[in-house]
């Protein structure tokens, strides 16, 4: 089996993995829509002449985001909501938030670019949405949401929120990282995605920064070089495999 999409050069590429691991100049192979090697050192086993290649040089590579609290416009009209709707994800999704669980059934979609689940059950953890409510008293292990659907909160990502609870709050990078990956994907028995781990979906984020500290520390400027769901880069520009 050869790989259909393959990232080389990876500056850091953080797994999210239940140790966190984090590999330096790394490489993705992906077959279609499953990833099937992580690693580094040479990647040119995995080549064929159809597989499309991305050089990710000074650049790091992070799982999509997933959000786990998004609240469609069920106050409106049927039309109106699926049209606010498309509008809000369509934001969201340009901020890295690939994968969104909600409290509508009727919002669920699965598409090319975006899947949007509706579960039922609460999370355990505590879900931090909204930059008015943070306090001294941040808890050790939280998911996060940026909010959007709440009232008077108009956030399309999560990008303010990781900010302030990097910089002022002195949250740490994993955690921050972990509460928009791996920790939703496992609260909503997703089990297919929120890591990058052999076998699971290839939902990824390239980052225009080497570290994934240097990205919560920035604020105002996109730094999301390239999307890629179910193994297809779609953003900037789709790149069929």
């Amino acid at each position: 089996m050869k790989a259909t999409l393959l990232i080389k050069n990876i500056e850091n590429l953080y797994t999210c993995d239940k140790d966190f691991t984090i590999l330096h100049h790394a490489f993705i192979a992906c077959h279609h829509d499953k990833i099937i090697e992580i690693n580094t050192g040479s990647y040119k086993e995995w080549l064929d002449p159809a597989t499309r290649v991305i050089d990710a040089q000074g650049e790091c590579v992070v799982p999509a985001f997933i959000d786990c609290q998004f609240k469609s416009f069920t106050h409106v009209r049927l039309g109106d909501q699926l049209r606010q709707d498309i509008n809000a994800l369509y934001a969201m999704r340009q901020n890295g938030i690939l994968t969104l669980i909600c409290n509508n059934p009727n919002s669920q979609r699965m598409k090319l670019e975006q899947d949007v689940f509706y579960k039922k059950n609460q999370p355990k953890l505590p879900v931090l949405h909204r930059l008015n409510e943070l306090n001294d008293k941040i808890p050790e292990t939280f998911l996060m949401s940026c909010g959007f659907g709440l009232p008077n909160s108009y956030v399309y990502s999560m990008a303010p929120m990781s900010y302030v609870l990097f910089q002022t709050h002195r949250v740490c990078s994993r955690t921050l990282l972990e509460s928009m990956t791996s920790l939703p994907a496992k609260e909503f028995n997703l089990l297919d995605r929120g890591s990058i781990e052999i076998g699971k979906t290839a939902d990824l984020l390239v980052l225009q920064v080497t570290t994934i500290e240097h990205y919560f520390q920035t604020l105002g400027r996109p730094l999301i070089h390239r999307m890629i769901k179910n193994g297809i880069q779609f953003y900037p520009e789709w790149m069929v495999c």
